[in-house]
């Protein structure tokens, strides 16, 4: 069963964004201090706000969705440095304390829509849905 994490209508500007990308250039590595996504400028990362994150987590609704993204081009967290790693290891330490979960698709996940390394934080409302219906065809998702 694919894993939907998002409403159709979410899901849809998403597409339409991917679609519009040149996938010649790594969006991720465009980030500087000044864009408008960037939250926090670390030594060796990014953390951004996931202008498309997700709906749902762990059947809840999704409050918060932001990004830990490495400033430099690596597509898997075992090419992070000694340095790197610790502060990843420290960023993730961090952000689970104050809540969020916390998610990384491998380099070769066929889902990962960009290819630069980025770890997921997601802080839900911890309400657990009841009623979820998915229909992938065409991409429906109804929550209650």
């Amino acid at each position: 069963m694919a894993t939907t994490l998002r409403t159709r209508k979410s899901q849809n500007i998403y597409r339409k964004y991917i679609d519009t990308l040149d996938k010649t250039v790594c969006e991720f590595c465009k980030f500087t201090p000044k864009s408008k996504q960037v939250l926090k400028n670390l030594k060796h990362f990014w953390i951004v706000e996931n202008v498309f994150g997700y709906d749902m987590w762990d059947s809840s609704g999704v409050i918060e969705h932001i990004m830990l993204v490495p400033k430099r081009h690596i597509e898997s967290i075992s090419q992070l440095n000694p340095n790197e790693n610790q502060e990843f290891i420290d960023s993730l330490g961090l952000y689970e304390k104050k809540g969020y979960s916390i998610y990384a698709r491998s380099h070769s996940n066929s889902r990962k829509s960009v290819a630069h390394q980025h770890t997921h934080f997601i802080k839900t409302d911890n309400k657990i849905k009841r009623f979820l219906l998915f229909v992938k065809k065409p991409h429906l998702l109804f929550m209650k």
